[in-house]
């Protein structure tokens, strides 16, 4: 962990990025998509996988061949992995998972995501989390879902809410800061947004926060500022962030052209298929525009 020496910091991440590329490695990526393909073996073991090695080859394809499409055509192929994954076991996605489909610029891959609510509409009786509780870990995740689809009056509320009663979180409160995001956000208040991204990113607050991020990342970027960046940009913020920690080049909203699905398996999922029952009426709709 180097949190002041972005460029040995970068080193580092690419090692270990490249440890994953090995022959054998590159063998056993190519058996999991046989797999994939044959259908055998564990499905949601082989989708788990691919979702990440796709973010290793997102991630290199850019800090070490410096090709932004590639970048985002590993990462639209780790989303749609991931949403295989969702549709194979009803899980939900993390936070930190919205990073792939952001990044990646595709409106399919986000749009699911947007409309992606099973998490927040079952009964706490079955999820066993309230998303109201301030204290709850799912509090901060339904957060993210307000933001993605625009909902800044409750955003904003609950922002409001949760750091009004600040002394009274006595665990995790690394995650604070994300609120005062959300709150500037909420407002449409760019000079705010800007000042929480840019301390999100010092050695400070990265160091509390450096082991929740994904070990793809973390040497890299500040995986959870970029995804605050991105979110600000969909909604109109055209935030100037100079910080390598957040990769200006991600942040305009470019989708690529066409987004190639070089395997069968992949091509034959349609990530807008309904859930199994009982929960098909939670599935998300492909848009009428897409």
């Amino acid at each position: 962990m180097n949190l002041k020496n972005y460029t040995e910091s970068k080193a580092r991440g690419l090692t270990s990025l490249l440890k994953r590329m090995t022959p054998e490695q590159l063998d056993v990526f190519e058996e999991r998509n046989v797999l994939l393909a044959t259908g055998q073996g564990s499905r949601e073991g082989c989708l788990r996988t691919l979702s990440s090695d796709c973010k290793v080859r997102s991630m290199l394809a850019y800090f070490k061949e410096k090709n932004q499409r590639s970048l985002k055509q590993w990462a639209f192929l780790s989303a749609k992995a991931r949403i295989a994954l969702i549709h194979e076991t009803r899980e939900f996605y993390l936070f930190e998972d919205l990073l792939w489909p952001l990044i990646s610029d595709n409106h399919e891959a986000i749009e699911w995501c947007r409309q992606f609510d099973l998490l927040y509409e079952l009964p706490e009786k079955v999820t066993k989390f309230d998303k109201n509780d301030e204290k709850s870990w799912m509090f901060n995740q339904y957060q993210s879902w307000l933001a993605l689809n625009a909902r800044w009056d409750e955003l904003g509320e609950r922002s409001e809410r949760i750091l009004s009663m600040e002394n009274q979180i006595t665990k995790d409160r690394s995650g604070l800061i994300d609120h005062r995001f959300y709150l500037a956000l909420a407002a449409g208040d760019s000079s705010a947004m800007k000042a929480v991204l840019l301390e999100m990113v010092t050695p400070a607050v990265r160091r509390k926060r450096y082991l929740q991020q994904s070990g793809i990342t973390w040497d890299l970027i500040d995986s959870y500022a970029t995804i605050f960046a991105k979110l600000a940009w969909r909604a109109g913020y055209e935030l100037e962030l100079d910080t390598p920690w957040i990769p200006k080049e991600w942040l305009p909203v470019n989708p690529l052209p066409n987004y190639d699905e070089p395997w069968p398996f992949m091509r034959d999922f349609d990530i807008w298929q309904p859930f199994c029952e009982p929960y098909a009426h939670l599935s998300p709709k492909r848009p009428d525009s897409i």
